[in-house]
C-alpha cells in the first residue's frame, strides 16, 4: 500500500462480549475512518475513544485472502489475527502491564455491497493470561461517506 489517500467512510461497529452464554458487554461505536484498497487487500483505519481523558486508540483492520488482522495502537495495544478455525497467540499491552493473549477464531467474514461499502464479522474466544476470558462477537459495517 502506497501513501495514497484513503476513501472517507462511515463506520458503525457493534461488539458483544459474553461469558457463560450470557451477554455481558455491548459496545456501539459510530465513527468515520478511511478505506484503502488494492487488488490484494482492503485496509480500514479509524480511531476509537474509550475514555475521554485518554488519547484515542488507532485501529487498523486489514483483510487479505481469508485472513483478517487488527492492529490496535494506544494505551491498550494488541495485534490480532483472525482466521476461522485457527488459534493465535500474542500479547496485550495495558497501562497495568503486558498480558499473554490467545484467541480462537470461529468466524472471520468480509462482505462487500454494490455501493462500495461492506461488513467485517468476527467471532472469537479470548483467553487472557491462560484463562478463558469471554466470547467476542464483532460486526463492523462501513459505507462511503457522501460528499457534502
Amino acid at each position: 500500500m502506497g501513501a495514497s489517500k484513503g476513501i472517507p467512510i462511515l463506520i458503525s461497529l457493534d461488539a458483544y462480549t459474553n461469558t457463560d452464554g450470557q451477554p455481558q458487554d455491548t459496545m456501539r461505536l459510530i465513527t468515520t475512518g478511511q478505506l484503502f484498497e488494492d487488488d490484494n487487500e482492503t485496509v480500514i483505519k479509524y480511531e476509537e475513544t474509550l475514555d475521554e481523558n485518554e488519547p484515542p486508540h488507532r485501529i487498523s483492520i486489514t483483510v487479505r485472502d481469508r485472513v483478517i488482522t487488527m492492529d490496535r495502537q494506544g494505551s491498550m495495544a494488541a495485534n490480532m489475527v483472525f482466521q476461522k478455525g485457527k488459534r493465535f497467540e500474542s500479547q496485550y499491552q495495558t497501562p497495568y502491564g503486558v498480558m499473554d493473549m490467545a484467541l480462537y477464531c470461529t468466524k472471520a467474514a468480509f462482505t462487500r455491497d454494490n455501493a462500495g461499502g461492506g461488513e467485517i464479522a468476527l467471532q472469537y474466544q479470548l483467553d487472557l493470561s491462560g484463562q478463558y476470558a469471554a466470547m467476542h462477537d464483532m460486526k463492523l459495517h462501513f459505507m462511503r461517506k457522501k460528499s457534502p
